[in-house]
């Protein structure tokens, strides 16, 4: 059933895109607010409303990531979903090792990497999802 699987995907990938791509907005537009529900110190909301800002453009990109993964799982076959998360985690600690052995280091650098390899991972689920789909997904006429 190629056109439902299809369906479903595109569905959950953009309603899930719409919601995390909201949540970026309010992230962007103010973080402060945000975490002035957990702390009133003024060096932790700023510290705070800077990661938001920084990470919150991972949002969508998680939200394809997890919309992939669980395709993968309910098409019975979760390898590709851990292999792309295994490639993020190297893609992430071993540069991140190598930022802090810098004194110029900053904690937003890793914030930054974050947005990138998550990124990256999003794209890999989509690029290995669009293969899953081509080699399981028979087309049948209806």
């Amino acid at each position: 059933r190629f056109h439902r699987v299809r369906a479903t995907h595109r569905v959950s990938v953009t309603s899930l895109s719409a919601i995390m791509l909201l949540l970026t907005l309010v992230c962007q537009w103010r973080p402060a607010l945000l975490i002035g529900f957990f702390s009133a110190d003024s060096e932790v909301v700023a510290v705070g409303a800077e990661y938001l800002r920084i990470i919150s453009w991972n949002f969508v990109a998680v939200g394809i990531t997890f919309t992939n993964s669980s395709m993968f799982q309910a098409m019975g076959h979760t390898v590709p979903a851990l292999t792309v998360s295994a490639t993020r985690l190297v893609t992430f600690v071993i540069p991140a090792v190598w930022l802090t052995t810098y004194p110029a280091f900053e904690l937003r650098h890793l914030w930054w990497l974050s947005v990138a390899t998550v990124a990256a991972q999003a794209v890999a689920s989509w690029w290995m999802l669009r293969a899953e789909f081509r080699k399981r997904l028979v087309v049948v006429p209806v």
